[in-house]
């Protein structure tokens, strides 16, 4: 068979698709080159955060999800694809290409998340005391190892364990004026395209809760607060390798988590703050057992109240290249 080339309005659905991924700070760090069947994604350097992130790490998680949009909403549209991490040396930049066969019918196992791309967001605010059934649970455990990842959920013990990580690199970060200069540029005020804008930071905590307030050391003009779940439902991402590759399949596995959480009508959020300082992380990754590489802190559980979602820009401002039929 022929291999196929896209139509504008296909390569408009793929694409909208990648810019709903979540990325840190939600500086959405990817660039497109479409040509005929092969999509790559490329990292924006102007779009790092060398304060928090100096290895990229969690940008390539980013990049990975967006990858993982993309082989979705293909699926939806008949192509069966095919994914490589880091496809070319020579091009350090392209961090993942995918592969599109001619179009048949939708492919069932992806196509079925295809409706939650756009329904998936970062939800900081408090979490219904309502328990996450064992088969949901499965299914979650289940979506991460299909990407060749780990999800590990922890119990009360290594979840207090961890809340005590947590506020260690809370108390870091306030005292980091690069991290803050960076924050500072990302986080609250109007922000319609990127970045996280005030309303999407969720009320403030009134007392202890787990959960990243990014508004820290920062002021937020009419902000609201609440009582947070006492008991929040703590999972940890976790890779067998930890490389550049190892990255873009966590960023893979984080996806297909996170879409399968909103089919079930949950919520996720992300306590990464103690991923960010390498002895912290060291400590995390004991948590679970020492065998895999923690990438990714995840709060899931059942949303108690609406909340404002992150902006995103146009898909058609991220492209460099593209090829298309008339």
């Amino acid at each position: 068979m022929n291999a196929p080339v896209l139509t504008r309005d296909e390569v408009g659905i793929l694409l909208t698709a990648a810019m709903y991924a979540p990325s840190m700070g939600n500086t959405q760090p990817w660039r497109f080159e479409v040509a005929g069947p092969v999509i790559d994604v490329r990292l924006d350097e102007d779009l790092v955060l060398p304060a928090a992130d100096p290895a990229g790490r969690a940008i390539r998680i980013g990049l990975g999800a967006a990858a993982f949009n993309l082989r979705v909403a293909a699926a939806m549209l008949g192509h069966e694809p095919t994914f490589a991490a880091s496809p070319d040396p020579a091009e350090p930049a392209v961090v993942a290409r995918i592969y599109l066969s001619d179009r048949s019918s939708p492919v069932t196992e992806l196509s079925s998340l295809f409706g939650e791309i756009s329904r998936r967001h970062t939800y900081r605010g408090p979490l219904l005391d309502q328990a996450i059934p064992l088969t949901v649970i499965s299914a979650l455990t289940r979506a991460a190892e299909v990407e060749s990842a780990e999800l590990h959920w922890l119990n009360e013990h290594t979840t207090r364990k961890l809340g005590q990580l947590l506020r260690r690199a809370d108390d870091l970060d306030l005292h980091d004026e690069d991290r803050l200069h960076e924050r500072g540029r990302w986080i609250g005020g109007k922000r319609q395209y990127d970045g996280i804008p005030g309303p999407a930071l969720g009320p403030a905590p009134t007392g202890p809760a787990m959960v990243r307030d990014l508004a820290a050391g920062f002021a937020v003009p009419g902000r609201e607060h609440a009582v947070f779940e006492r008991q929040p439902r703590i999972a940890v991402l976790g890779t067998a390798d930890e490389d550049e590759r190892a990255w873009v399949q966590a960023g893979q596995a984080l996806e297909r988590v996170l879409l399968t959480a909103t089919s079930s009508v949950l919520a996720a959020s992300f306590l990464n703050q103690a991923l960010e300082y390498p002895a912290l992380r060291a400590q995390v990754r004991e948590l679970v057992g020492g065998r895999s590489w923690p990438q990714m802190i995840l709060r899931i559980g059942y949303p108690a109240q609406a909340e404002a979602r992150t902006g995103r820009r146009q898909w058609s401002e991220t492209v460099d290249r593209v090829s298309v039929e008339p």
